[in-house]
């Protein structure tokens, strides 16, 4: 598996030595079979849902998340990330729901609603 080189630093994430542009800032990173997933934080007042990416070890985009189907509010963007025991991927909504992440495409499965 290729190393990965990046590193996260006030908001900015770097790979290679290289900005990776984002419209806002970065606030979550953690490496994962092989890629750099990240955690955006929208500006107050912006609706922002689909705050998670994923990037290979060169920093090109792989995927952005699912914007989460559930809740009654337009805005709804993901709070954490984290990995399981069980190796699986789990995402954090401003809505209570977790969700499992497909590392192939960001699509998403509810896995629990902690609200």
């Amino acid at each position: 598996m290729t190393e990965l080189n990046y590193s996260l630093n006030k908001g900015i994430l770097m790979v290679q030595g290289r900005v990776i542009e984002f419209p806002y800032p970065v606030v979550q990173s953690l490496e994962f079979q092989g890629l750099i997933l990240v955690r955006l934080d929208p500006a107050l007042g912006v609706t922002f849902n689909r705050n998670i990416f994923a990037l290979d070890a060169n920093g090109e985009i792989k995927w952005q998340i699912t914007e989460s189907p559930h809740g009654t509010e337009a805005d709804k963007p993901y709070t954490s990330i984290s990995i399981t025991e069980k190796s699986q991927l789990i995402v954090g909504n401003w809505n209570g729901v977790d969700y499992v992440v497909s590392l192939n495409d960001g699509s998403i499965i509810p896995q629990s609603f902690n609200k």
